[in-house]
């Protein structure tokens, strides 16, 4: 099965995925493997954990002058923004995303939501989540498969002094179908590397956190260059991507441009 891939380049305060491409001439999904009862069997998602726990974290350890208990205390903010960024239902399904605008730092609120659904597409923090454009697209079964990890470490800003750093990686797989339709159901993958940002405006005062710059994200499985950040799964036949063939499972895929068409073998 080959299926589309999206890349995106990395905007300041998110880690933003655009639609670039998918591959010419090939379904995305055979109705006939990929069903409503097991809509992951044969895929390597099928041995992801579902929902949130597929989130990793080491054990917390102290960074710098930060405790191991403010450490965990940043994972736990980390895997609840992931969560709502990524499997809140109403986000996913293209409705604003409450709740996770509630998690971040109120200063940063009022920017996401001000930009939010923007008309220029650079300003719109809707890139911030992953979201399927409204009406699309309905979920298929009762979770959806994540693998991801949480580091941390030292950082520094001009502004605040040091930071507590929480590096993550994960990746989403959703069983999807058009919305009020039986079929063809698909399997779409977001993927993001990014990092969230935690300091104290002074010693004791409480653990702030900012959603830092992104470092990488695509999708693969939806249609390329949609205006807009909203996601649209690739339910067709066709397709026009002529960039590398990857294998959206590996951590060690080659680096593509933003803009660029790619393939990959299976969601």
């Amino acid at each position: 099965m080959i299926a589309a891939v999206c890349l995106a380049g990395a905007l300041t305060g998110c880690g933003a995925i655009d639609a670039v491409g998918r591959a010419a001439g090939e379904a995305v999904a055979d109705p006939a493997v990929v069903t409503e009862d097991a809509p992951f069997e044969g895929s390597p998602a099928e041995r992801f954990a579902e929902g949130i726990t597929g989130i990793e974290a080491p054990a917390a350890e102290a960074v710098g002058r930060f405790t191991a208990e403010d450490v965990r205390a940043a994972y736990k903010v980390g895997r609840r923004l992931l969560e709502a960024a990524h499997l809140d239902e109403q986000s996913l399904l293209g409705g604003k995303p409450e709740a996770y605008a509630w998690l971040l730092d109120p200063e940063q609120r009022t920017f996401f939501l001000k930009n939010l659904d923007h008309e220029d597409g650079t300003k719109d923090t809707r890139a911030w989540v992953f979201s399927f454009a409204p009406g699309t697209t309905e979920l298929v079964g009762d979770g959806v498969k994540v693998k991801g990890r949480l580091s941390a470490g030292p950082g520094k800003d001009e502004d605040v002094g040091p930071l507590l750093v929480v590096t993550y990686e994960a990746r989403f797989v959703y069983a999807v179908r058009p919305a009020g339709k039986a079929g063809p159901i698909v399997r779409v993958m977001a993927y993001t590397k990014a990092r969230h940002e935690f300091w104290r405006d002074e010693r004791g005062g409480r653990l702030r956190h900012w959603e830092g710059d992104g470092i990488d994200g695509w999708s693969a499985g939806t249609e390329c260059d949609l205006p807009g950040r909203f996601h649209r799964p690739d339910f067709r036949s066709e397709g026009g991507g002529d960039g590398p063939l990857q294998d959206a499972y590996a951590d060690d895929a080659a680096p593509m441009e933003e803009g660029e068409c790619g393939s990959v073998e299976e969601v």
